[in-house]
């Protein structure tokens, strides 16, 4: 067999071949895109390090890695801030076992060269591909989770309706068309502001840390642009008054709804079946085939929201290698880490602090804890 090279791709004149590497990857996502590295790098708090595996020059994997300096140490993860997406992208005629074997040993090498104390890869929830990682791994922790993710192909009819839905999903659509509920697709910057201030105030009333109001002027500025991101907001026809929002990515066959947000006292109105219709329908339109609606608590409202539009749950993990020192996260606490890695995973939070004992397999409540306090 053809011998692999591993090399750091350098951004901006390796970013053609990256997106027609990842254009011609059906298993590809949005958190994998030039356009999208640009989002994250944009916030300062991240240096983007991709790998590229080339077999006889031409490249047939790509790696994004997000090198993190936090308090405790530094971290390497496949993904950076929300979002439950990223890792290996492989073109489906490459020696994939070869190129994730050369990808991952790469990864685990430069996370050492670069001083971080963990290095951490996330699986593919779609098309599974954490046996294949963890066999090239041999992960010192382990965090499995799941998201849920609906079939565009059986839950849309041919005229983009709901054919799979509960009879409450229907009941409430026509609940929200008659309170005259339109979608704005403008893509402004006057826009993402308003919506802004509804994000931030709902996560403050659950608890939750808002994401950066820098993180979504970044990607009205370069995602949209790119053909990576789309901002969809809800309004009322007759006043224009703001209601609900999100910002939706979509790359291939995936839409990652990343962030939608409605306002509290507007959930009556029940906009957010409106919101996730219309980004359903416009999914669909451009080609998507699953609808990742990012992971909720099982049981919770939140939860049985996304299942009764026939949604499934998938599994993924993220899987850490401790490449240096990692005595300061395990004797840490998990809010001290949801302190100082806001919005990046670094470890799992029953495996930290003293009565760990050990653990190196986080439990999936471990997840909802560490996620929904805007660190992992």
């Amino acid at each position: 067999m053809t011998a692999l090279e591993v090399a750091l791709l350098p951004a901006g004149s390796a970013d053609a071949e990256i997106a027609a590497l990842l254009a011609a990857c059906p298993e590809s996502f949005a958190q994998q895109t030039p356009g999208w590295r640009d989002v994250i790098t944009g916030q300062g708090v991240d240096q983007a390090l991709f790998l590229g595996c080339r077999v006889a020059g031409r490249l047939v994997g790509v790696l994004p890695g997000y090198r993190f300096e936090g308090p405790l140490g530094a971290i390497l993860v496949s993904c950076a801030q929300a979002g439950p997406l990223g890792g290996i992208a492989c073109l489906r005629d490459a020696p994939r076992d070869a190129v994730y074997a050369e990808l991952v040993s790469a990864f685990i090498a430069l996370a050492r060269e670069r001083g971080c104390a963990l290095a951490t890869l996330i699986s593919n929830p779609i098309w599974p591909d954490r046996e294949r990682i963890e066999r090239c791994m041999a992960p010192d922790y382990v965090l499995e989770n799941v998201c849920q993710v609906l079939d565009l192909a059986r839950a849309l009819d041919a005229d983009g309706e709901p054919a799979q839905a509960s009879a409450n999903v229907r009941r409430n659509l026509r609940r929200a068309r008659e309170a005259g509920l339109v979608v704005d697709e403008a893509q402004s910057a006057t826009n993402v502001a308003e919506w802004y201030e509804i994000h931030a105030q709902r996560h403050r009333e659950i608890g939750a840390t808002p994401l950066p109001r820098g993180l979504f002027e970044r990607a009205l500025e370069r995602a949209v642009p790119a053909g990576v991101a789309r901002f969809l907001f809800v309004r009322s026809a007759d006043s224009g008054e703001l209601v609900a929002g999100g910002l939706y990515l979509q790359h291939g066959a995936v839409i990652d709804a990343l962030m939608p947000s409605i306002r509290s006292d507007a959930a009556p109105l029940r906009a957010n079946y409106l919101l996730a219709l219309h980004s359903m329908q416009l999914a669909a339109a451009r080609g998507a085939r699953f609808y990742n609606w990012q992971g909720s608590p099982p049981g919770g409202g939140v939860h049985r929201f996304k299942m009764q539009w026939g949604s499934r749950d998938v599994g993924y993990a993220y899987l850490s290698r401790a490449v240096g020192d990692v005595s300061a996260f395990l004797a840490s606490t998990p809010a001290e880490i949801a302190h100082g890695y806001p919005w990046h995973y670094a470890l799992p939070f029953d495996c930290v602090g003293g009565g760990a004992a050990g653990r190196r397999v986080g439990a999936r409540a471990s997840a909802w804890a560490s996620l929904e306090g805007g660190g992992s």
